[in-house]
């Protein structure tokens, strides 16, 4: 299949993919200059849950080797997603070329590729390809069918894998259903503890449920370690932030001196935890150090409530009981 090189509108030649949401989900060939639309393909999205036996094109079953929804026999339903694989990445497993089709942008063709990649378990990827499909049946605009389509795979899977758990708690998230996807995590993590990001998503959810005792445990664990990436941290910081002024407010020093000590290595991107370093140094009473910690959180950001209150705190320095 060919396409076309040039905007037809402006004569541009900075041609991009992108999906849409009509009235279904588009792949939609745009003109970077002007955004005139060159070409649209509405492949048919397999949005059904996943289940043996079922089409790959349409997710209907069969009747007599016949899909009932688009009249595809296994065969040609086969020779439906080779052919669409050739268009992407003709030398690579679906998988691959799933992933390649929607960094093009191209995610509708990604989400069909995604499933047979699933369906017919090249190189025994199945649990990733499945991650991928339901990733990708959200970021299409099917959250409903992202969810069903996870709950399906750790529902009918005897011993789901962790990431199973962890695309069914991110998609239950996704839903406002917090609490069943912080236990979703929590199998996730029972499975697979090194999940960093994952742990640190469910610290998250778990301190908009007042649960900070267990928040403080887990996040303790993602800001102490060296593997953590940056937008996890940045998670990290988002919640000892949070549980900082959670701990004050409840008076519990104990819980704060326990999150500042854990936080040591990120303590320099954050001024309220710099700032309640300042405080922990006062309450020591150690001023000079308090001052510190109090400077560096004000560079960082130069007004916040907490930094009154630890000044309160601070008693002025003296060389000599002398009052003079």
């Amino acid at each position: 299949m060919s396409y076309p090189n040039r905007c037809g509108n402006c004569g541009g030649t900075k041609l991009h993919w992108r999906t849409l949401r009509r009235d279904v989900s588009v792949d939609v060939l745009l003109c970077a200059q002007c955004g005139t639309p060159q070409l649209e393909e509405d492949w048919t999205v397999p949005a059904r849950p996943l289940r043996a036996g079922r089409c790959m094109n349409c997710g209907e079953g069969r009747l007599d080797d016949v899909c009932a929804g688009c009249g595809l026999s296994r065969q040609e339903d086969l020779q439906v997603h080779m052919e669409l694989r050739d268009l992407i990445a003709p030398d690579e497993t679906l998988l691959k070329a799933a992933r390649v089709a929607s960094k093009h942008g191209r995610r509708v063709l990604a989400l069909k590729l995604a499933t047979a990649a699933t369906i017919l378990d090249e190189d025994k990827r199945r649990d990733t390809a499945w991650a991928l499909r339901v990733w990708l049946l959200s970021a299409i605009g099917e959250p409903k069918a992202a969810l069903e389509d996870a709950r399906m795979w750790v529902e009918n899977t005897p011993d789901p894998p962790a990431v199973a758990w962890a695309s069914f708690g991110q998609q239950l998230e996704h839903q406002g259903y917090k609490g069943a996807a912080a236990d979703a995590y929590s199998k996730a993590l029972e499975l697979d503890g090194n999940q960093l990001a994952l742990r640190a998503r469910r610290a998250r959810l778990l301190i908009t449920m007042q649960r900070e005792g267990t928040a403080l445990r887990e996040i303790a664990r993602v800001l102490r370690s060296e593997e953590a990436d940056q937008a996890t941290l940045d998670i990290g910081i988002e919640v000892a932030e949070h549980l900082a002024y959670t701990f004050e407010k409840k008076g519990m020093e104990s819980e704060i001196e326990y999150l500042i000590e854990h936080s040591a290595a990120v303590l320099p991107r954050s001024a309220v935890l710099l700032a309640y370093k300042a405080r922990m140094a006062a309450n020591e009473g150690n001023p000079d150090e308090a001052r510190r910690y109090l400077k560096a959180a004000r560079s960082l950001e130069p007004d916040l409530a907490i930094y009154e209150r630890v000044q309160g705190m601070i008693r002025p320095s003296r060389s000599t009981w002398w009052k003079w």
